[in-house]
């Protein structure tokens, strides 16, 4: 497929491009700015990207699409800079034979541009004040409708990769992450180990299933045009068996479930419904229900069954296994291997002395994997800049380095805070230096080569935000799996805010409530530092900058933090 991408700070052009030779649909796309943002009237949007990489992500996602939806070209047009109201902020075009192809390409690729394109709405420009930033959300608390959380307007003061330190918004973290974590190679393995992995190919049945009519129930199988009450009991079959037999008018057939039936145009009588006496069973009630599971009636041969991108679960597996696939293609693990700093640390089976505390983030960093299959390769250092820098360029550089590094502790900038400089000393591009959000302001994200390293904050709670926010987001992009997005919930109990400048992502609890709805349980936290909410935290709650409160029954939006979630 011809592929054109282009990032422009001028207006798009209103006319359309001419389509390509042989196309049979030309579809178009043009998303203007519209007059209203968050609830306020505004003049302009800004936009900002992360040129390099917004660029090569549309480029793969484009051809990564064209595999499943076959079309002859794509033109992307995304502006950056203001736009005005009424002006496009993006033109997309897409050739292809037949339109249903070239519609479906369309969706999806912005469907997926907003989700994995390192593209963000900086700040809207509004009517009355032209140099103001809107907020992320309608501020105040009143408001009955849960906030949307989407990279829309991030509260962004700076673009990633930018040479200064202002913080950056959690959705444009993201964002970047997944651009940077291309899909990793595929392999097999067996179905022993294969739970929780992404399958990279479609599963197709080879036979139809099930292969043959089978009884339904334990029973005796007549035909379904004998209308005898009496029969004689001519064989037994049992699941497993396999007794082609041609009935006569006054036979039957003794069948267990599952069992194979010996003929077409049968009908099982479940044994509760005869009586039997010697080689003779009479019936004494027969349903219209022919207790039968036909041939192909579950699938047809040939007819997927498992999609590609499937995670696969208990049921998917049992599955494969049912179909002959023994050792399916599935998305690699990533190799991460993860490092502990700080002299304070020590061993949880070890008591610490004054100034000492036990590390959690090692367990915790070593739980969060599981949950993805991986077992990573864990160690502590001291905290010693020109030691650091030298074992992580020593880790990036070798034929195995690792698709992810993992520091916990050093991020910040305090005089003992060596991640940074160890890994600027190790060759390491720094993409990412803060936050805009709580906990987890003090993050780095950077890469060398192949590898992406996290510099995390050493507060157990920021490693658990960080670890949901940022880490599963490459782990998805790395399995092919769609990011994870916030849901609505309801607040079971209020949620005291103190108005922090920041978003908030606030551990809680959530559960079903009688009528359907998920109820969160925020859970009571003093600091990024608290381990305490940890035990029972399973959803961080997103609480827009500003917000001083939220009352019981308020609409939020949540990120579910479960193990593998």
């Amino acid at each position: 497929m011809d592929i054109e991408i282009q990032l422009t700070a001028t207006p798009i052009p209103g006319r359309s491009v001419p389509p390509p030779p042989g196309a049979g649909a030309w579809v178009e796309f043009r998303g203007v700015v519209r007059g209203e943002e968050a609830g306020r009237a505004i003049a302009a949007l800004e936009y900002e990207a992360y040129a390099p990489m917004a660029e090569r992500q549309m480029r793969h996602i484009l051809e990564d699409l064209a595999r499943q939806h076959p079309c002859l070209a794509a033109r992307v047009v995304h502006r950056v800079g203001l736009v005005p109201v009424g002006e496009a902020a993006i033109y997309v075009a897409v050739a292809a034979r037949h339109r249903a192809e070239a519609f479906a390409l369309l969706a999806a690729f912005m469907d997926r541009l907003k989700q994995d394109v390192p593209i963000w709405k900086r700040r809207a420009i509004e009517l009355e004040s032209p140099a103001g930033l809107s907020n992320t959300s309608p501020a105040g608390t009143n408001f009955q409708s849960a906030p949307s959380r989407v990279s829309d307007l991030p509260t962004v003061q700076a673009a990633p990769g930018s040479n200064n330190d202002l913080p950056v918004a959690a959705d444009a973290v993201v964002a970047l992450v997944r651009s940077l974590c291309p899909l990793l190679e595929a392999e097999r393995v067996d179905l022993a180990v294969a739970g929780g992995r992404v399958l990279r190919e479609p599963v197709t049945t080879p036979e139809d299933q099930p292969p043959f009519d089978r009884a339904a129930m334990d029973g005796f199988a007549v035909r379904l045009d004998d209308r005898s009450t009496t029969f004689r009991v001519v064989d037994a079959i049992r699941a497993g068996d396999w007794k082609p037999h041609e009935l006569r008018p006054g036979e039957a057939v003794r069948v267990a479930t599952g069992g194979a039936l010996p003929d077409e145009g049968l009908q099982v009588i479940p044994q509760e419904d005869t009586h039997v006496e010697g080689d003779r069973v009479t019936v004494l009630r027969r349903e219209p229900e022919r207790f039968i599971r036909f041939r192909g009636e579950d699938a047809r041969a040939g007819q997927v069954l498992v999609e590609a991108g499937t995670v696969l679960s208990p049921g998917a597996l049992a599955l494969l296994a049912g179909l002959g696939v023994a050792r399916p293609l599935v998305a690699r693990l990533p190799r991460v291997v993860h490092l502990a700093t700080g002299n304070e640390i020590v061993p949880p089976d070890q008591a610490p002395t004054r100034g000492q505390i036990r590390d959690s983030n090692s367990t915790l960093v070593r739980a969060f994997l599981a949950g993805w299959g991986i077992v990573p390769e864990q160690t502590r250092v001291a905290e010693d800049a020109s030691a650091l820098a030298s074992g992580i360029g020593h880790l990036a550089s070798g034929v195995s380095a690792p698709d992810l590094l993992l520091i916990s502790g050093g991020a910040s900038v305090g005089a003992h805070d060596f991640t940074r400089r160890a890994l600027e000393a190790a060759g390491f591009t720094i993409h990412v230096r803060k936050t805009a959000a709580r906990p987890g302001k003090p993050l780095l994200v950077a890469t060398r080569g192949a590898t992406l390293a996290f510099g995390l904050p050493g507060n157990p709670l920021a490693h658990f935000v960080c670890l949901h926010l940022y880490v599963r987001a490459a782990l998805e992009a790395w399995s092919g799996q769609p990011a994870t997005g916030f849901t609505p919930g309801v607040l079971a109990a209020e949620l005291a805010a103190d108005g922090s400048a920041r978003e908030t992502f606030w551990p809680a609890r959530w559960h079903w409530a009688a009528d359907g709805t998920v109820r969160l349980t925020p859970l009571r936290w003093s600091s990024s530092g608290d381990l305490t909410a940890l035990a029972t935290a399973n959803a961080l709650v997103w609480v827009p900058a500003g917000t001083e409160r939220l009352a019981r029954g308020r609409p939020v939006q949540f990120l579910r933090a479960e193990t593998g979630s």
